[in-house]
Parts: structure tokens; C-alpha cells; sequence
């Protein structure tokens, strides 16, 4: 909360026409990420009809929208449109070398 105060503090520095901003609830946990910090996009082979979409990190709200549609063109048997190799499931299975994202 100590931190949340100081950055209530200089919003309010930097924008003294909106003052200091007062918050109805604050949050803080875990960010699902991956070892190599690239989200899971894939079919389950072994589970057919399971698809996973997980690993967004802190990028899922930013490419929510986008994502959403490939995940649903996905879920859909649908082309979706983008080569999803880079997020398979399967990398972390079969031998291939894990490349970090490029937060790392």
C-alpha cells in the first residue's frame, strides 16, 4: 500500500488539475507466465476438442482483443489466419530448444 501511496502521489505531481486519485481497491498476485515467457496457444492432441490459451503475461489485456479471435477461430476448427507455432504446446515436450521472449 506504501508504494500504491506514492504513486498516488505523483499522479497527482504530475496532473495537479486531477489531484491525487483515490482508489475503491487495489490488488496485487501472481501473473501467469511461461518458462520461456511466450503464451500457449494449441490444440491438446492427446485430449481432443481441449484448447489452451494461456501464458498471456501481462501483454493479455493488450492483445486481448486479437488473441481472443484467433483463440475462437481455434476453438472453431476456423483458419486462424496466423502461424501458432511459436506458442505450441508441444515445445516444451519435444526436444525442441526453448527460445525466451523478448522480455527476457
Amino acid at each position: 500500500m506504501d508504494r500504491i501511496g506514492k504513486v498516488q502521489s505523483a499522479f497527482a505531481q504530475a496532473f495537479p488539475a486531477l489531484g491525487r486519485p483515490r482508489l475503491r481497491a487495489a490488488w496485487g498476485g501472481m501473473i501467469d507466465t511461461m518458462p520461456d515467457v511466450v503464451p500457449v496457444v494449441d490444440r491438446v492432441a492427446a485430449l481432443p476438442g481441449l484448447t489452451i490459451a494461456t501464458g498471456m503475461s501481462g501483454h493479455g489485456f493488450g492483445i486481448g482483443p486479437g488473441m481472443g479471435r484467433v483463440v475462437a477461430d481455434l476453438v472453431a476448427g476456423g483458419d486462424v489466419g496466423h502461424d501458432l507455432s511459436r506458442f505450441r504446446l508441444s515445445r516444451f515436450t519435444d526436444g525442441s530448444a526453448l527460445i525466451p521472449g523478448p522480455s527476457l
